[in-house]
């Protein structure tokens, strides 16, 4: 019976949505269609180009609420498109914002949807009470009088003012009612939900944006395990058999040593072993940097404590405030520390700064690592630069991140790498 009075009703969610976006739709395509004119007329001043903003603004406003009754009602999950970064300045931010693809496509939603979600409200609404005055004729037939007459009539002098036509009047308004809902259907499945999300999602580029910052995110995370991974390998097994190997040499070197006598071939040995115990010590010194390269022991605590103890073993005195609301990835934890490491030691050694600051913060899904020194200033990007600040820029762009400098000459430096949480 449910599913039988269901096929005849159609889904409540479809009937709500029928019933609940067509006024707002039409109210706001209305409006901007208005505000689209007036801007058009007045576009030759730059006040009709601030109202095509308006335009954009408003129509991004009806967009969102138009995927809230898209989410709420009917279960259509259409993905907001990405918000556009802000241009600096009045002009670049106007072109930017006239120029903005998703805020023109949600006004074509908006404009569309003004007369299609009339149609909808009069397919699902108005054919549905035709029809369920239809389905209950049977009951109030008796109860109406035209002209001294029972009944209504349809055509001429036919009339619908006995029990045949009253049960054929229901079984027509069952027709209706199943019409009216397979319509309803139709029109949400095969004009509503793919014009939502051709208009309202994000663009292809987008979408292919965001597929390619997805992959190349795993395969940064990727390829910081596998790092990681080779750091504990080159940690646990080849520097433990290099330190065995040069516990080796020593106990063959003092052995040669406590051996009596003084031929050349004694002599001889005594060197090379020497000579080889003095590379394996070497060899250990440059894994165990290689090793702190690829991932510093200070991360294993956290970027807040990695950077505290870099701020306590700094050539200069560094102050350190990290304010982080969740632990970043691997990737981006090795990616912020080493550009804080190398920005203090640029402060010592070529900016001859006296102190310098880090701060660490993160805000909207973006890692904020701000370095401030004192020094001399005049840090740039560029060949022949002799600061890092090339190597830091490309590590930090492999996430796609950036990296931001403030160095007037005379100073002071401020160094922004901005990483996204991951």
């Amino acid at each position: 019976m449910h599913s039988v009075l269901r096929r005849l009703l159609g889904s409540p969610r479809e009937a709500a949505y029928a019933l609940l976006a067509p006024v707002p739709g039409f109210v706001s395509g209305i409006a901007l269609l208005a505000l689209l004119a007036v801007s058009l007329v007045a576009s030759v001043t730059q006040v009709g180009l601030i109202l095509l903003v308006g335009v954009l603004v408003v129509a991004r406003a009806t967009g969102a609420l138009h995927r809230a009754m898209l989410r709420g009602l009917l279960g259509e999950d259409v993905a907001a498109p990405p918000r556009r970064p802000r241009a600096p300045g009045f002009f670049p931010g106007l072109r930017a914002a006239l120029t903005d693809g998703d805020g023109w496509r949600a006004a074509a939603f908006a404009v569309v949807f003004a007369p299609l979600g009339i149609i909808l409200l009069a397919v699902s609404v108005g054919v549905r009470l035709y029809g369920l005055a239809a389905l209950t004729y049977p009951l109030w037939w008796r109860h109406i009088e035209e002209d001294g007459q029972r009944g209504i009539g349809i055509a001429g002098d036919v009339r619908m003012d006995n029990w045949p036509a009253a049960l054929l009047t229901a079984l027509a308004g069952l027709a209706v009612l199943a019409l009216s809902a397979w319509s309803t259907h139709g029109l949400l499945t095969l004009v509503v939900r793919p014009l939502a999300r051709a208009l309202l999602g994000p663009g292809r580029l987008d979408e292919r944006v965001h597929v390619l910052e997805e992959t190349r995110a795993f395969a940064v995370q990727d390829s910081a395990a596998v790092l990681r991974r080779i750091e504990r390998d080159l940690h646990d097994g080849t520097q433990s058999r290099l330190i065995a190997i040069a516990m080796a040499l020593a106990g063959a070197r003092d052995h040669l040593n406590r051996t009596p006598g003084d031929t050349p071939q004694l002599a001889r040995g005594r060197e090379l072993v020497g000579s080889a115990l003095d590379n394996s010590r070497a060899a250990i010194t440059e894994l165990r940097d290689l090793v702190r390269g690829i991932h510093p022991p200070a991360l294993n605590d956290g970027l807040d404590v990695a950077l505290e103890t870099l701020a306590a073993r700094a050539g200069l005195p560094v102050t350190a405030r990290v304010d982080l609301s969740t632990r970043p990835s691997q990737a981006i934890e090795s990616i912020a520390y080493f550009c804080a490491a190398e920005l203090v030691a640029n402060a010592a050694r070529h900016a001859g700064a006296t102190r310098a600051a880090i701060e660490a913060y993160d805000r909207d899904g973006v890692l904020r690592l701000v370095v401030r020194d004192d020094g001399r200033g005049g840090a740039r990007k560029g060949a022949g630069s002799g600061t890092g600040l090339n190597g830091l820029a490309e590590r930090v762009s492999t996430v796609d991140g950036r990296l931001l400098i403030d160095s007037p000459d005379g100073g002071p430096t401020t160094v922004t790498a901005e990483l996204p949480l991951g």
